[in-house]
């Protein structure tokens, strides 16, 4: 049979254009593969504290309250220990004392490192009631090696489901991410980044937790994880310091720093967010007080935040003067400009200019100039009585409060 050129010519350019729509299809399928694998998802209930070593009143003090004060009930893990630690105190008495010493009575101690103990029902009656659990520092792979996938796992998960708070420093806190950096000895006998076991509990999805970070000069050590494992967030906490993560974003508490590995560069000299080019390995710290979006990968300053849209009638709601409770000739008025709900700080003859304010859910608004947040209370009738003036940390002593004078 005879083909003519132009039947051939046509034949061939069908061909490369469907290959070249192949090509762009797999390239997309990659790219939307990647951005799933590019965010992180933290406990949907509950919260976690990741200490990168040493624990501050702070810290102490976070976790007492979120566990629930005097009616938490703690269980803790102590598997990480080696079994030296554990033979010096057989019935972790000393450790015990720990927790006694900061207001907690109600304590049981869980620990096995047989998998098949783990995994059973009656070895995982303590966490059935828990609101909180401990996971002592020691070598993380122990606590990976006879809990993951058990029962113990699931029931760790479901402390958090029923809103309670999941502690760790050191070891107790690579084990909470999914990647389980330095999960054991390199062949040279060296604990790096990268180890076997290589799997963490998961509370916080495709993420790797290092801690004692900069005190060790561990800094650099991450841009080795991330070469063989793109899709992960890098967070490498220092001693005395620690992230508590409440859904998908986590806010920094203690003395020093917690740096980000999230192929961007963040500096609060500028305020902007600047993407890295492929290959740059760079990183940002944070400090006491900051905030971080795990879903979006990006600090969380006010100035991204996206404001949710109120009625109008919903803004008047907050219209009226507020009182400082510990002063006369202090206080803030609540008005509308523009169909914009503004706060003016008034102190006696002083008058500043109004600012803007957004809603950022029900009774809660935030200023974009600055780390300012305002939270709305009401009364048994829900009418509001009041609000707390705070900065962006989460414990600071200086919050405002403002007693509603006039409507």
């Amino acid at each position: 049979m005879k083909i003519d050129k132009f039947s051939l010519n046509i034949s061939k350019i069908l061909s490369i254009f469907s290959l070249l729509i192949l090509i762009f299809s797999c390239q997309n399928t990659v790219n939307k593969s990647k951005k799933t694998q590019s965010q992180s998802i933290g406990p949907t209930n509950g919260a976690l504290l990741i200490g990168g070593g040493g624990i501050t009143d702070e810290m102490w003090k976070v976790f007492y309250d979120l566990a629930g004060g005097k009616s938490a009930k703690l269980v803790i893990i102590p598997t990480a220990f080696d079994e030296n630690s554990i033979n010096y105190d057989p019935e972790f008495k000393i450790l015990k004392r720990q927790f006694t010493a900061r207001g907690f009575d109600d304590i049981q101690f869980m620990h096995t490192r047989d998998t098949l103990v783990a995994d059973s029902d009656e070895f995982v009656q303590p966490l059935k009631t828990a609101t909180a659990v401990w996971l002592t520092g020691g070598r993380q792979w122990r606590t990976a090696d006879t809990y993951l996938d058990t029962k113990t796992h699931l029931e760790l998960k479901n402390v958090l489901k029923r809103s309670g708070i999941i502690g760790g420093h050191s070891a107790g806190a690579s084990i909470q991410a999914s990647y389980l950096a330095r999960g054991g000895r390199d062949l040279d006998g060296n604990y790096k980044i990268i180890g076997n076991p290589e799997v963490g509990f998961g509370f916080v999805t495709n993420t790797a937790f290092d801690q004692h970070h900069l005190d060790r000069n561990r800094q650099y050590d991450m841009f080795e994880l991330l070469k063989i494992r793109p899709e992960l967030l890098g967070i490498g906490v220092d001693e005395h310091t620690a992230i508590i993560v409440q859904g998908n974003e986590f806010e920094v508490i203690g003395d020093k720093y917690v740096a980000i590995y999230d192929q961007t560069f963040w500096s609060p000299y500028f305020n902007e967010i600047d993407t890295l080019e492929t290959g740059k390995d760079k990183f940002y710290v944070l400090k006491n007080g900051d905030k971080y979006n795990l879903k979006e990968r990006r600090v969380q300053r006010n100035k991204f935040l996206k404001p949710k849209d109120i009625t109008s009638n919903e803004k008047k709601e907050y219209l009226g003067n507020y009182l400082f409770e510990k002063s006369k000739v202090f206080w803030n008025n609540i008005i509308i400009e523009n169909d914009t709900l503004k706060f003016q700080t008034v102190r006696r003859n002083i008058v500043r200019d109004p600012i803007p304010i957004y809603a950022y859910e029900k009774d809660i608004f935030f200023d974009t100039d600055a780390e300012l947040w305002f939270h709305f209370e009401r009364d048994s009738l829900g009418k509001i009585n009041g609000f707390d003036k705070k900065t962006h940390k989460f414990i600071d002593g200086l919050n405002q409060r403002f007693n509603k004078i006039m409507e």
